[in-house]
Order: C-alpha cells, then sequence, then structure tokens
C-alpha cells in the first residue's frame, strides 16, 4: 500500500524550470536531460528566459521542444511547456500588444501636466483643493521588459482568445500529438490583471470590456464612481467591493477560464500561478481574489522565493483548493533567490515546510542551460550540472519526490476553516494607501487584517490545529451546511476561526447563519463584523464566541478541537511551559484506506529538538525513512527522538503498518536519531585529515580595464556591464584587460572565458593563445573544451611568470541583453550569430593562492588547505570536491549500530567511504551515516568526500551585506551602493567527526 511512496513515480519526482537562455543546440539539449534523469528529475518546464537567442515561437523553437519531448519520453520523463518569453503571461514575446486594443489599461490618477497622449481624461475630481484628472490609459510600446513591447489587458476576453492563437495554437500545430503524453501540460507564470509600475503614481485595473460588465454584474456605472476607488469618500466602501469582485469575475472569465478551457479541451494540464499571491493587499492590487482563479487551475501553484519560510498563507491558499475542489496535486515553483550558496539542507528545510502546508509537486528553480553573462545571474541558485555537488543531487531528488508522493494519496485530516478577509480587504483598497508620506494609512490594511490573518495560520500549524482557508468566492458555489458542519465537497469543518474584519458577502453571512444554528463552532476576533458586501448592516447569530484578541480566540478553537496527535517539546516540558505542544514541529496528517500517515517536519533549520510524540490510537504503528523508502516497526504509540535542525518523520498507522518487519533503526535518513546519546560518548572523535582537492583551484579576475566606444573604463566588472558593455551597439570593437600576480612560474593553467572563440584576439602577456573552440562552435558540452558550463571555454596559457601577467581580449559587442534580466530578440540569421562577452575571467590550475591585501590574491605553489576551512587556507573562489582521509581503531564489534556524525561541517554534500566501501551521503546538517557494514575490528579507513558551491566564485561576493541577504536579485550583482574591496566568501570545510555506538 505504501510502494507509490517508496518507488514513487516520475511525475511525483522534482521537474525543473530549464532555463532556455541562449541559442540551442539540439546535442546538449539531449545532454542535459540525460543529466536531468540520472539525477532523478522526473520532469522539465522548457522556459525561455533572459538572453534567449532561438527566436521564441520560431520553426526552430518548436523542433526543439520536439526533440526535447521524445528525449524525455526515452528516460520516462515528461516536457512540460510554458506560455511565454520570461513572464508575466499574456503578452507573447510581444506578439500580443501590436494591437492597440489588446494592450494593457488601467485608472490613474493625474495632475493636469502629468497628462500623456495615451490618457484618456474620465473624470475631473478635486479634492482638498486640488484637482486631479481620473484617465483610462493605454500602455504604450517601447517597455524593455516586453521585448520593447507592453503587457496585455487580461480582462479581455478576445485578447486572450489571440494570445492563445499565437502561443498555445502554434504549440499544438507542432508538438499536439504529444499533447497530455510527453507533453503533460502548460505552465502560465504570474499574470495579472494590472501590472503595477514603480513610478509613485497611483492606478488600478481597466479594461474597455469592464464598464459593460460592471453595469451588468452591478446595475450602475463604474464611471460615474471612478474617483472612489481612490479617496476615501461617501460609499466608497461599497464601490470598491463592487469594483473588485466585478474585476477579479472578469479576469477568471477572459483569462482563466478561456485557458483552462483551451488546455483542458487539448488533453494539457494548466499549471502555474499567479502575480502577488502573498496577501490579500497584494492581491487586491495584481490579481483580485487568487483562490477563485485556482478554480481554473488542473494544479493550482504557488511562487516560493527566498530563503525563508515565511509564505504560510501563499501555501496554504494553493493546497486549500486542491483539496476542498479534488485536484491532483499543489504545485510551487520554489528556490529561486535562495543564493549561490543555497544546499541541499535549506532545499529540505522549504521543501518540507511546503508539504507539511500541502505542496506536493516541486517545480525548482532554476536550472540554467547556459551561465554565459548575464544569465548566471538570473535569480539565483543555478540548481544543474555546473555545480560540483551536481552528481548527488539524486538522493534529494527521491527524496521530494517520496514526500510529494504522501502528500499526493489520500485525504488531509480537517476540521478547521480559518476564514479569508479578503473582501474586507477589497472595502478599504486604495492605491493612495501606497503613498510613504501618509505611512499610518498604508499599513492599516496590513496591521488591521493581513497580519492577524497570517498570525492565525501559523498559530494554528503550531497547535497542530489543520485547516483550510475559507474563500467566499469558492464558499458561495461549493459550501453548505450539513448538521453542525460546513461542507464543501469531500472535507467538512466542525470550528469556523474568523480573524478581524469588517466585511463578508451575503452568501457567507447565510451560510454561517445556518451553520451556527445548527450548533456549528464560530468564533469571530474582536467583534463582529460590520458589512455585508460593503454596505453596513446588522449582523448576528444565533450561536457563537468572540475573542477579545487573536489569542484569546485561538484558546476557544483549541477548546473546541482537539487533534489526535501530541508533540512535546522536551526542553519546553521541563521548563513547565504550557507550549510544550512543540510549536515548532509542524504536522500534516493524511487518512488513507483506513491508514492515517502523519508527516512531521521541523520548521526551525537552527535548533535541534528533542521530541516526544503521542498518537491516539491503538492500531499499529510504524515509520517510514523518507530519504531511501525504508518502513520500520515502532514499539509504540508513543515515540521519543530527537530532531535534526530541519528534520522530518513519516509515521504511518494503520494496516499499513503491518508491512514493516525490522524494528526501527536509532537513526533515519530523514533527520531523526531514536537513541538517547545524551549521556553517551562517541567511540571515536577524529578531527585530523590528510586533505587533497581533487580539482584544479581557480583564481578570479574581476578587475579590468575596458576601452570601449570612446570611454575607458577601470574598476570592479560589475561597474562596466550596465554602463558601458551592454550599453553599446552591435558592433563595436572593445579591448578588455586583466592582469593578475603569481609569485611562482607555473605551467599547465588555463584561462577559462565565456564564448572566448568568439573574440578576435586574446593575448597573453602579449603572445597570441588560441581557445580550444572555433569560432561558432556549438555542440553538446565537452570536458576537453569547456570549463563547468557549455559556454566557458578553456584557452591555455603558457607559462605564467612571477609577477605581473596580463591578459588583453580584442573583440566586438555582439549580444542581446539590454537590462538586468531584460533581452531583445536576435535580428540577425541565428546561424550567423556569435555572442561576445566582458565578463569576468578565471585562471584555473594547481595552485594555491595567498591574500595579500583587500580584493587581491597572488598565485602561490599548491599547498593542502586546512580541511576546517578550505576558502581561507588557499581556496577562497575554489570549485570542486575535497578528499578528507582518516583512519580510527575499534576494539570489539557488539552487534550494534554504528554511524559516523559529521561537526562542524560547512558543504553541500559529503560522501562517506568506510574501508572502501560507500556508506552513504550527507546533504543534510548533523549528518549521521550508518556504516555498520563496513565497519570491522582493528583499523578502519575512512574517507570524506565533501562538495563545494559556485557562489564564492560567482558570487555576488563583493557585497558587503551579502550574507545577511535572503533573497538575491539580478540587481545585487550590479549594486555598487553595496560594493567593497574585499570577498565576501562562505566558509567550506569539515571540522571533525565522531563513531557512534549505538
Amino acid at each position: 500500500m505504501l510502494d507509490k511512496i517508496k518507488n514513487p513515480s516520475s511525475i511525483m519526482r522534482p521537474a525543473p524550470f530549464w532555463s532556455w537562455n541562449d541559442k540551442l543546440d539540439p546535442d546538449e539539449c539531449r545532454r542535459q536531460i540525460k543529466e536531468m534523469a540520472e539525477e532523478g528529475w522526473g520532469s522539465f518546464f522548457m522556459h525561455s528566459r533572459v538572453g534567449l537567442v532561438t527566436p521564441y515561437l520560431s520553426k526552430e523553437w518548436f523542433d526543439l521542444c520536439n526533440i526535447c519531448a521524445e528525449e524525455a519520453e526515452k528516460y520516462g520523463m515528461f516536457a512540460w511547456l510554458y506560455d511565454e518569453d520570461k513572464w508575466p503571461s499574456g503578452f507573447a514575446g510581444g506578439l500580443v500588444p501590436q494591437n492597440p486594443e489588446f494592450r494593457a489599461k488601467e485608472l490613474i490618477l493625474l495632475k493636469k501636466d502629468q497628462i500623456t497622449e495615451n490618457d484618456t481624461v474620465l473624470k475631473e475630481y478635486e479634492n482638498k483643493g486640488a484637482t486631479y484628472y481620473i484617465c483610462k490609459r493605454i500602455e504604450p510600446l517601447g517597455n524593455k521588459w516586453f521585448n520593447f513591447a507592453a503587457y496585455t489587458d487580461l480582462m479581455s476576453r478576445d485578447a486572450i482568445k489571440y494570445f492563445l492563437e499565437t502561443t498555445h495554437e502554434q504549440y499544438k500545430k507542432y508538438c499536439g500529438d504529444k499533447f497530455g503524453k510527453s507533453i503533460p501540460g502548460c505552465f502560465t507564470d504570474e499574470p495579472c490583471y494590472l501590472f503595477y509600475g514603480h513610478d509613485g503614481q497611483y492606478r488600478t485595473p481597466w479594461s474597455d470590456c469592464l464598464p459593460s460588465f460592471f453595469e451588468k454584474m452591478h446595475g450602475y456605472k463604474i464611471e460615474d464612481q471612478v474617483e472612489k476607488l481612490f479617496f476615501d469618500v461617501e460609499n466608497y466602501k461599497k464601490i470598491r467591493f463592487d469594483y473588485y469582485k466585478a474585476c477579479t469575475a472578469l479576469f477568471k472569465e477572459s483569462f482563466t477560464k478561456q485557458y483552462y478551457d483551451w488546455c483542458t479541451a487539448n488533453n494539457l494540464k494548466y499549471v502555474g500561478h499567479y502575480m502577488a499571491e502573498d496577501s490579500c493587499w497584494y492581491q487586491t492590487q495584481w490579481v483580485g481574489d487568487v483562490m477563485s482563479q485556482y478554480e481554473y487551475m488542473s494544479w493550482p501553484g504557488t511562487d516560493k522565493l527566498c530563503r525563508h519560510i515565511e509564505q504560510n498563507v501563499t501555501n496554504k491558499q494553493a493546497s486549500t483548493v486542491a483539496d476542498q475542489l479534488n485536484k491532483e496535486r499543489a504545485f510551487s515553483e520554489v528556490f529561486g533567490c535562495q543564493g549561490g550558496q543555497v544546499s541541499f539542507f535549506e532545499r529540505k528545510w522549504v521543501g518540507d515546510w511546503q508539504t507539511v502546508l500541502g505542496i506536493n509537486f516541486v517545480n525548482h528553480h532554476l536550472s540554467l542551460y547556459s551561465m554565459r553573462g548575464e544569465r548566471k545571474r538570473d535569480y539565483p541558485a543555478n540548481l544543474f550540472y555546473q555545480q560540483p555537488w551536481w552528481k548527488e543531487e539524486k538522493y534529494l531528488s527521491d527524496y521530494f519526490a517520496r514526500i510529494c508522493a504522501f502528500g499526493a494519496e489520500g485525504k488531509r485530516d480537517v476540521s478547521v476553516l480559518l476564514f479569508q478577509p479578503l473582501t474586507t480587504v477589497w472595502c478599504n483598497y486604495s492605491p493612495m494607501h501606497m503613498d510613504t508620506s501618509n505611512f499610518d494609512t498604508s499599513c492599516l490594511l496590513e496591521k488591521s487584517f493581513d497580519i492577524p490573518f497570517a498570525t492565525a495560520a501559523k498559530r494554528f500549524m503550531d497547535e497542530k490545529l489543520d485547516y483550510h482557508f475559507g474563500n467566499e468566492e469558492i464558499m458561495s458555489k461549493y459550501a453548505k451546511v450539513s448538521g453542525d458542519r460546513i461542507v464543501i465537497n469531500d472535507y467538512s469543518y466542525s470550528v469556523v476561526f474568523v480573524p478581524p474584519i469588517e466585511n463578508m458577502t451575503s452568501s457567507t453571512y447565510e451560510l454561517f447563519k445556518e451553520f451556527s444554528q445548527n450548533g456549528g463552532k464560530l468564533i469571530f476576533t474582536e467583534g463582529l463584523p460590520t458589512m455585508i458586501d460593503g454596505e453596513e448592516a446588522e449582523i448576528s447569530f444565533d450561536n457563537y464566541q468572540i475573542g477579545m484578541d487573536l489569542n484569546d480566540s485561538i484558546k476557544m478553537a483549541k477548546d473546541a478541537y482537539t487533534p489526535d496527535i501530541k508533540i512535546e517539546d522536551r526542553a519546553l516540558f521541563f521548563q513547565k511551559r504550557e507550549d510544550c505542544n512543540c510549536p515548532e514541529i509542524w504536522c500534516h496528517a493524511r487518512e488513507v484506506e483506513g491508514s492515517k500517515r502523519y508527516f512531521l517536519a521541523n520548521t526551525n533549520e537552527k535548533r535541534i529538538i528533542d521530541a516526544k510524540i503521542t498518537i491516539d490510537t491503538d492500531k499499529p504503528v510504524a515509520v517510514l525513512d523518507t530519504f531511501d523508502g525504508s518502513l520500520y516497526k515502532a514499539k509504540s504509540n508513543v515515540m521519543e527522538c530527537t530532531f535534526a535542525k530541519a528534520g522530518s518523520l513519516l509515521i504511518v498507522v494503520g494496516d499499513e503498518a503491518k508491512e514493516a518487519t525490522e524494528l526501527c533503526p536509532p537513526v533515519i535518513g530523514s533527520g531523526v536519531c531514536f537513541a538517547d546519546l545524551s549521556g553517551e560518548l562517541p567511540v571515536a572523535t577524529i578531527n585530523n585529515f590528510e586533505t587533497k582537492v581533487l580539482d584544479k583551484n581557480v583564481l578570479l579576475l574581476n578587475e579590468i580595464k575596458l576601452s570601449m566606444n570612446g570611454e575607458v573604463y577601470e574598476g570592479p566588472i560589475c561597474g562596466s556591464w550596465f554602463t558601458l558593455f551592454y550599453e553599446a551597439p552591435d558592433g563595436c570593437p572593445y579591448i578588455a584587460q586583466y592582469s593578475f600576480d603569481s609569485a611562482i612560474e607555473i605551467e599547465n593553467c588555463f584561462l577559462a572565458m565565456e564564448v572566448a572563440e568568439n573574440n578576435d584576439e586574446i593575448l597573453f602577456n602579449g603572445v597570441p593563445v588560441k581557445p580550444l573552440k572555433k569560432y561558432g562552435e556549438m555542440g553538446a558540452f565537452s570536458p576537453e573544451k569547456s570549463w563547468l558550463d557549455v559556454n566557458f571555454t578553456k584557452v591555455p596559457l603558457p607559462k605564467i611568470k612571477i609577477g605581473t601577467n596580463t591578459i588583453t581580449i580584442t573583440g566586438k559587442k555582439i549580444n542581446n541583453i539590454t537590462g538586468p534580466g531584460f533581452h531583445d530578440k536576435i535580428h540577425v540569421p541565428i546561424e550567423e550569430y556569435h555572442p561576445t562577452e566582458v565578463e569576468e575571467a578565471y585562471i584555473v590550475g594547481d595552485f594555491s593562492l595567498l591574500k595579500v591585501s583587500d580584493g587581491k590574491f597572488v598565485i602561490v605553489n599548491k599547498q593542502e588547505p586546512d580541511h576546517k576551512n578550505i576558502t581561507d587556507s588557499g581556496y577562497p573562489f575554489y570549485i570542486g570536491k575535497v578528499s578528507l582521509k582518516s583512519w580510527f581503531e575499534a576494539d570489539k564489534l557488539v552487534g550494534k549500530k554504528y554511524y559516523i556524525k559529521l561537526m562542524d561541517a560547512y558543504k553541500s554534500s559529503a560522501e562517506v567511504i568506510v574501508n572502501g566501501k560507500k556508506c552513504g551521503v550527507g546533504i543534510f546538517d548533523n549528518d549521521m551515516i550508518d556504516i555498520t557494514e563496513a565497519m570491522k575490528m582493528g583499523h578502519n579507513d575512512v574517507e570524506i568526500i565533501f562538495a563545494t558551491t559556485l557562489v564564492n566564485c560567482f558570487g555576488p561576493n563583493r557585497n558587503y551585506l551579502i550574507k545577511d541577504m535572503k533573497g538575491i536579485s539580478p540587481g545585487l550583482f550590479i549594486s555598487m551602493d553595496m560594493f567593497h574591496n574585499s570577498y565576501e566568501l562562505f566558509q567550506y570545510g569539515i571540522g571533525s567527526y565522531s563513531v557512534w555506538e549505538i
């Protein structure tokens, strides 16, 4: 019965955004798909990204889609479509907005001197002595982000029909025979009814289709009331409620449903996510109501950016609709912006947290076809073959596949409905609240409604009181009262919890009124709402409770419902804390054919938790190790164990648990120890190693003298990209000079430089040197010719001399990058397009580096680094693996289990080999690797091979705040405001290991 978790299918496996960001070569595409298959990925999304050269939606493009779908099928994988050239979806790379009727429109509040030729005045309005003009603006062409076009009016059915004809129908023409087979669906990315600008002007969504739609829905003309969308006057709350209800409905009808219907008719799944899902405030501004849109998605989705777990609402919105409307999966685009230093451990931490919240499809962001130029700065990390840890990726892929399979089977155990205060925010939202001069007002919506809502969402998970959100539009269509419960399809709720609100819809009011009359538990916070559908109303219920504040209301919910699992945090328990039901370990419980499964995750990535787990059951209990798929008997329904930082545990209760034949071992790979080691001592502790780097060292050259277009730039290369190089016209000659110092003469080094073969000449100390690739050479990645990446070409160097060495590059600028994250179409035949880059350069060889001043290193004789910190001992920019060899003595073997525990380990992965036998790979924090089968009496040889990441070499590494930032964007690579001479480098190394007999 547990086979789907033990041996998950391809569709359960991770699926990356595969960044199609260059001139694509069929052989290289095939090679990269093979890499994905070997490392356990089950799908990929063919995603146009910054730097694309192969013409979007050209025959070459569709040919490649077919080639990749066919290659995927060979490996039992799936090739997903992505519907846009970058994002947000809807402009078809710039084709749709060429028709002015299809361009995005908005209501914009202007002073007279701000009115442009693109504005039509709808109303003149005076407020506090100032005259304003409320205008309909048609977005002009010329926006860099939209390939010098504009965004699309997504409330126009005709515009979306044309978008589907331009994009989706073309995929159908060329690839339609694979729809529903090797091509299972299509991803939409961040569509929105208003693409909000950042120019300080106040705007709301608009469409030429809106006035008639609005009048039909509400019976009056919105054109007569537009000032109330901006100014808090008269009955503005009612107008705003009606307005955002109409905008949401028109957006859903024109874009979402039309899109969904097309995909359904053509045997494709419609997946992806909408813009600004994060809060009610943001949704109102960009899309109206995300959960309402999810009704017409095959797999509702979300976007999880940055290195934190602060988006509980976002994830619960998607999983709620997936559950309530019986959809197969809840989807997440995840790991974007986490930075080049991101580790397996951090990805597990975020992935576990999302699984607890109901996400069961992992869409990695981002895997780069090419790291050339601006591409490498595309919201890192790059999770692909260029990474030194890549060959260990399958361990995490298998783990994610298993927890996704857990989340996709059966039915979630939920009894609480947490009301979403979205329509209250609709009633109050004005774009003028964003005015920083009016800060108190701008924070009002968040403080009063969004923050309490998000706080409740977190607190309920802390208390093990699982819930779904109550979205008013979903409830109006699908909810009913049955006895003392509210029922939405297969789910019923005995407790309805309402955070602070002002408004509810009339349908919600009638639903809750019947629920309370039947004895349902209805809990309000701080008082009853005062409005229905945006208008003041008398509201009363027969049976309800009101909490004085959020804490009081949550206590009422706890009294109303007791979960069948309790998790004591032993540290808090012994402090006699009332909250010893371990708020940091969250639980996701599912019922499957008479059995029950509990996935527990330590959401604290910095704290080890000693826990006592009690499950209210008399049925058999087992533990499934999601790291390797093994199933073990539990001794009872009470378990005492230790969760590692971000550790997780899957418990199975019922008939499925009978499948287990062996007792649970002391340690399982997902990060839980069942042995009490607090009073024990290790058999041995080893902190001396024979250290050896397994790859060549790297000297990063990121100071440059660049001469082009009559200007000379000298300094850090990041200062030249968007001030000189990318701004210059194609064909502009340049001379780029780099220099570095060496304290020794050394041979057999090479220069690694992006598309070096396309330059006119490369001189090393005045002597011409030749790249190993020919001008314009394509083909699959070859380690003989390229370093790390398909476009990083090797240039063999003659002997490096003592003193200063210089590299001089002469070439002509050919490049389609127009800004950080922007690109333009190629305007010459693709076969004639041979791009150049002026980027950082890399000296690669068998040497060490000595720091001589801030930001400056010189080459010295090769020395093996300090195992505790290779970064600070000669390998500051090292990309690769390091071998640590040691040994220990075992004077007896007593039939117990033996483990190696890594300590002070700063790595992405660490393979443990004992007596020549591979025992396992540590990819989490505080790894304990089972070495029992390799142990022998007496002398035991141990080798630990750990991997670094790309971050120290590719940065951003001279930004003095980089280590504290939770999110990394392209702009941080060029931010001279935070630049300093010293490098901000991450430590890599392993301090010691201990051997445990348990």
